[in-house]
């Protein structure tokens, strides 16, 4: 059985859509990469509220703040990322604990060179007119197959008691997404956070990683790749 991965987007007023602290949408996976060897994926959405659905799916943008947090970009000053780029359905109504796939398609005729990233936008409102409305994003990038990666953790210093901040830098290449993993010279994880990703490039990006241990001696931070980047070290960071 798959499991689906739950994702909340609060959109800004400004946007006109209410924010919801939990969705009842879910999709898996979380993400999706075409490549000249696989120019096709499908994410699958499932609702997992009680309630039946309607489901709006459009492209979007979405950019990031130094702090790593994502933002909205508005229709209007997004890039046109989505060329060659075929989805559907884009709209349908989903029942409760019913599941649904999307799917996206790269044109044939379309050349990859390097990496280019769009996000999918998934809306959901309640059938009966009544409630919120929840949205949810997940990206879509369409790379090279054998593209090398740059990215180096910079900077790590203390955010407080118990965490730590590390910067990220990206000089290039595909955009990494993993987790950063923080052990002691024992290899015993004193603290992690997943979801790791630097979409901009040349940019700096920094994030807090709340320690469940104290921290003695030596330790280290680690960028660990996940998704179509398990099992690769990223990079290694030594703290005295």
């Amino acid at each position: 059985m798959r499991h689906f991965a739950r994702f909340t987007l609060c959109l800004t007023a400004l946007l006109g859509f209410a924010c919801a602290s939990y969705a009842d949408i879910t999709t898996d996976p979380s993400r999706i990469v075409l490549t000249e060897q696989n120019r096709a994926g499908e994410v699958k959405v499932h609702n997992s509220g009680g309630h039946t659905l309607r489901i709006s799916v459009k492209w979007s943008d979405i950019a990031q703040g130094p702090d790593g947090v994502l933002h909205p970009v508005p229709e209007e000053a997004a890039p046109s990322d989505s060329r060659g780029l075929h989805l559907w359905p884009r709209k349908f109504t989903l029942k409760p604990d019913e599941t649904r796939a999307v799917y996206v398609v790269l044109d044939p005729k379309s050349d990859i060179e390097g990496e280019r990233r769009v996000h999918i936008r998934i809306d959901a409102d309640r059938a009966n007119g009544k409630g919120p409305r929840w949205g949810l994003t997940l990206p879509v990038f369409v790379r090279e197959t054998a593209m090398a990666m740059i990215v180096q953790i910079t900077d790590v210093y203390w955010a407080g008691a118990q965490s730590l901040m590390v910067t990220l830098y990206r000089d290039g290449g595909a955009t990494p997404y993993g987790r950063l993993v923080v052990t002691n010279d024992r290899g015993e994880i004193l603290g992690e956070l997943g979801n790791i990703t630097l979409y901009a490039d040349k940019h700096s990006i920094q994030y807090e990683i709340p320690l469940e241990q104290p921290l003695e001696g030596t330790a280290y931070v680690t960028y660990l790749g996940a998704g179509e980047f398990d099992n690769q070290t990223f990079d290694v960071h030594q703290i005295n």
